[in-house]
């Protein structure tokens, strides 16, 4: 895969695996760069410099050395993929690198200060409207499933039972590799095989309150802490995999297994 090449490793990544430039491979049990496609076996200890680490954090470094930053690689791309143009990406390259904008008119010719201005609020605002246009696309996609609204939710995944259980080692070993913070940190993402994510939802499940209705609003917020930028999939994960039921209107949520 070249360094300029947008696989479909990086379009089947989420944003946080885009970010952080590697993804999971539960096939392969192992985290996959998505620049280049090394490959790091889970449970492998790797020699990096004069240090030993651990597969994640040895991709992690491998992604930093050999690709620098994602946000260097991806402004890299051309504008069919990322629909930037050539001003607009040295424009988030220099917002990145924290330049005054004075030093910026001068690096891009842009004007004056107030034309910088306008520029990142405008970059600000093409953030936002690409928010609601992902929204857009996932109800989309959903459209062919039965209506979000319906009651009881909709079963495209597994009801989870015996079979999904998980022994403790390798339960311990799941949330480790997902969420190395907790319930107060970030996931670095979602397992592929049902039996790993029924387990990891199962535990983010544990965020709500048994018998309490939560607005759609403050299921989202629950969710945020832990995916940022996708807490929409998680939540319909969640109501997939019946840990979470919608109720009334489909507006109201409250917890199910």
């Amino acid at each position: 895969m070249g360094e300029m090449d947008v696989s479909e490793a990086l379009y089947g990544a989420s944003l946080p695996e885009l970010k952080q430039g590697y993804m999971f491979h539960d096939e392969s049990d192992g985290y996959c760069c998505l620049v280049c496609g090394e490959r790091y076996e889970d449970g492998v200890v790797y020699p990096v410099g004069d240090r030993m680490m651990e597969a994640r954090k040895a991709i992690a470094a491998h992604v930093a050395a050999a690709h620098g930053t994602m946000l260097q690689f991806l402004l890299g791309l051309d504008k069919k993929s990322t629909g930037l143009t050539e001003l607009q990406k040295l424009l988030i390259g220099a917002f990145a690198s924290g330049k005054p904008d004075a030093e910026i008119v001068e690096l891009t010719g842009a004007g004056s200060a107030s034309t910088i201005r306008n520029h990142r609020f405008s970059l600000k605002e093409r953030a936002k409207q690409a928010k609601l246009f992902l929204a857009i696309m996932e109800m989309l996609d959903e459209s062919a499933e039965p209506s979000a609204k319906a009651v009881p939710a909709r079963r495209t995944a597994p009801l989870p039972d015996e079979r999904f259980a998980l022994p403790p080692e390798e339960y311990k070993a799941l949330l480790d590799k997902y969420l190395p913070q907790g319930l107060d940190g970030t996931l670095t993402g979602l397992p592929r095989k049902a039996k790993r994510r029924t387990a990891l939802l199962r535990h983010i499940a544990t965020s709500f309150r048994k018998g309490r209705r939560y607005r759609e609003a403050e299921v989202d917020e629950l969710l945020a802490r832990l995916m940022p930028e996708e807490f929409a999939t998680l939540r319909l994960l969640l109501v997939d995999y019946g840990f979470l039921v919608r109720e009334g209107e489909g507006d109201a949520y409250r917890l199910g297994i």
